[in-house]
């Protein structure tokens, strides 16, 4: 315990104060009045500010943990709050009205617009467009309904953990007219419920970062476990999918969603990142795809020959920018599940979606021997040294890998003549 609660508050001196078993005590900086750190039992420091307002009332606030905050980070953030004390404001106070009469509805909106103001980070990166309209998605059908009139004050455990099994129940499920030839259908679902109750303990870290409340109640709730993935391609399946596509050529189906279903299973790249894909990401000289945008941000992404050559035998206009390009608007083909459903079908396979492509991808990865590092590398996971870095080069370990693993799937959706166009058809026979 410090021999005086007023001393000089350094990273130093805040390193060297002790906890005391049983009771909380306080030590206050001598240069900042009002500024102090509070050590709990447990060793936890935070800094915190205490003031008396205009009619006498001391109020007292926390501003935030030591290691988050250093000590003059933590100066700096007592100096603005005291300085709106010293203009006649109440920051405690004013908070704790606003908190008391918050509802969710409410903290959901704030919440949404600030993400769509790009002040709110996911990954350490805005959230992409995609990701604001699944959360908009969850709150508007599911945490809105069932939580949106509760102040958020008053919410505990046990109303998250309620909520999120009303949700998997299918308490908020609803089949909706959203316009011609438009249904909104909400199903709920564990993992649906789980994700929810996710996004609001995100919303709820907002509200406290912005002093709305002080505890969380979606932390340590238990979530059901989310099913793996475990489907993939077996060596019949992908010849019978070869067929199909023979056939799919012959019934003059669109090539675009022909050639974009067999970059799927030739890249293990992710839907999004070959629908819209970018001639100027291709690096046929570094045997990579060099992706402005994915999951994790910008990522070189390892690419075998098998798959180079396909992508090449595309038609390529000269202005043209994406490499599927949409045959209804200027942009890139904006879904393609409808064609894999009729492929399937054709080919008599089930239970594929574009993420089974990426699986089967690393499932023959894995068939050819190559170690999980390696693999990561190949579907561009952190895991990798390689595409975190984001290096000028891929190894040509990944590159030898990519192109072993692209050729074995070409060879078992039957040949290449089954997937080259007809343009670079000719080009061979001339």
């Amino acid at each position: 315990m410090p021999r005086r609660n007023i001393e000089r508050l350094t990273k130093r001196s805040v390193d060297q104060l002790k906890p005391i078993a049983g009771r909380d005590y306080s030590v206050w900086d001598a240069d900042l009045t009002g500024f102090g750190v509070r050590v709990k039992p447990s060793g936890v420091k935070s800094f915190q500010i205490k003031y008396r307002t205009a009619n006498g009332e001391q109020r007292k606030t926390t501003l935030g943990k030591y290691g988050a905050l250093t000590v003059e980070k933590a100066r700096k953030l007592a100096l603005v709050e005291l300085g709106k004390v010293a203009a006649g404001a109440d920051p405690v106070g004013e908070a704790r009205e606003y908190r008391n009469g918050m509802t969710i509805t409410e903290l959901c909106d704030r919440y949404f617009t600030e993400a769509e103001a790009e002040r709110i980070l996911h990954r350490n990166r805005p959230k992409k467009p995609s990701t604001l309209a699944v959360d908009k998605g969850r709150i508007e059908r599911h945490i809105k309904p069932l939580l949106g009139k509760k102040r958020i004050a008053d919410l505990k455990r046990m109303d998250i953990e309620r909520f999120m099994y009303d949700v998997r129940d299918g308490k908020t499920a609803v089949d909706v007219k959203t316009g011609p030839r438009r249904r909104s259908i909400v199903r709920g679902g564990a993992q649906v419920g789980a994700k929810s109750v996710h996004l609001l303990s995100a919303m709820y870290k907002f509200a406290m970062r912005s002093g709305w409340v002080e505890d969380n109640p979606c932390l340590n709730i238990d979530k059901p476990a989310e099913g793996k993935r475990t489907r993939f391609l077996s060596e019949a399946e992908y010849k019978a999918i070869g067929l199909a596509l023979v056939r799919a050529r012959e019934l003059e189906l669109s090539p675009t969603l022909m050639n974009a279903a067999v970059a799927l299973m030739l890249t293990g790249c992710r839907r999004g990142e070959i629908l819209n894909l970018k001639w100027v990401e291709i690096d046929p000289q570094s045997r990579c795809i060099r992706l402005q945008d994915s999951k994790t941000g910008p990522q070189l992404r390892p690419c075998g020959k098998a798959a180079f050559d396909h992508l090449s035998s595309l038609p390529h206009e000269m202005d043209a920018n994406f490499v599927f390009p949409s045959e209804l608007c200027d942009g890139p083909i904006k879904e393609i599940r409808k064609f894999l459903a009729w492929l399937m079908k054709e080919s008599g396979v089930s239970g594929v979606t574009p993420h089974v492509f990426r699986h089967s991808y690393a499932t023959v990865a894995f068939e050819l021997g190559y170690s999980e590092l390696i693999i990561a590398g190949l579907l561009g996971h952190k895991l990798s040294s390689v595409t975190s870095r984001y290096a000028h080069r891929v190894d040509y370990v990944l590159a030898d890998a990519a192109d072993r693993v692209s050729e074995t799937i070409l060879q078992r959706l039957n040949s290449s003549e089954t997937l080259v166009s007809e343009d670079s058809a000719s080009r061979e026979a001339a």
